[in-house]
């Protein structure tokens, strides 16, 4: 009995990351993004779409920091196993990219090997489904921590079976010497460890929970373009880099026929709809 006391103690002062029940109480995200939504992931436009906000999203991922979490423990949580759909808008991915530091593959900003500026456009989590779209394809960065070079697809995929889990990669591959790059086919958290399965290759690398970053102005060390969203950023890129098409909107499909013809118009040049810029 005194086991189990203790027990219920010790659980009740654990930090709940997620305290809210999400799918019940965020707002729907506006047509024009569930429209975008039916059009680049179909499967998770077939549930209720509603959208994390920056302040709730920093919510999130700061009691994440505190209960010594990392990205893969809140990517891969239950909470994006259910029934309906969470859309992380660019205004709250940079908001949490300049509050804490992410142990992440799929980077949210940062620099490719030509010196070029990339971020994430937008995020799609649920139905044990990951879609991260970023603002151009094909891009080759240097994850230091990991001393390996990677390349983004402008769509990164992952499923999301169970806790510590993301299999099933499309769109990431780690550059091989002598072999190209090589596919990473999924990445499971084992203890305190992350395994990484890229082709018949397995790695390991210690998990690193997420933390709040240091410098007051929210930048990271020796990187000056982090900086935290303005009310002028809301809605508009200020990357340099220029938005390029997203393989999966340059030819138009059956779906498309229901999409307004302002949102179709864009999707055929293969422009990134305005309110994703």
């Amino acid at each position: 009995m005194i086991v189990a006391a203790l027990l219920v103690a010790a659980l009740s002062v654990e930090p709940q990351v997620f305290a809210e029940p999400l799918c019940e109480n965020l707002p729907e995200v506006r047509p024009e993004v569930k429209t975008w939504v039916a059009h680049v992931a179909p499967e998770l436009a077939q549930v209720q779409v509603r959208e994390l906000p920056a302040k709730t999203a920093l919510d999130v991922f700061g009691r994440a920091a505190v209960a010594g979490w990392g990205s893969i423990d809140v990517l891969t949580n239950s909470v994006f196993r259910e029934p309906c759909t969470f859309y992380f808008s660019r205004e709250a991915l940079r908001a949490v990219d300049a509050a804490f530091v992410l142990d992440l593959m799929t980077v949210i900003r940062g620099q490719d090997k030509k010196g070029q500026d990339f971020e994430m456009a937008a995020l799609l989590a649920g139905r044990g489904k990951l879609v991260v779209l970023y603002d151009r394809d094909g891009i080759v960065y240097r994850n230091e921590r990991l001393t390996r070079d990677f390349k983004l697809a402008s769509r990164v995929e992952f499923e999301t079976p169970a806790a510590g889990v993301l299999e099933n990669v499309r769109g990431l591959c780690a550059r091989v010497l002598l072999l190209g790059c090589v596919r990473v086919r999924s990445l499971v958290k084992v203890g305190k460890t992350l395994e990484v399965h890229a082709g018949t290759f397995t790695s390991e690398t210690p998990l690193k929970p997420i933390h709040a970053r240091q410098d007051r102005s929210g930048h990271a060390p020796g990187d000056a373009r982090r900086t935290a969203p303005t009310a002028g950023d809301v809605g508009r890129d200020t990357s340099n880099a220029t938005p390029k098409r997203y393989r999966h909107a340059t030819t138009q499909s059956r779906r498309s026929r229901n999409v307004p013809i302002e949102v179709r118009a864009e999707m055929r040049v293969g422009r990134l709809p305005r309110w994703l810029k």
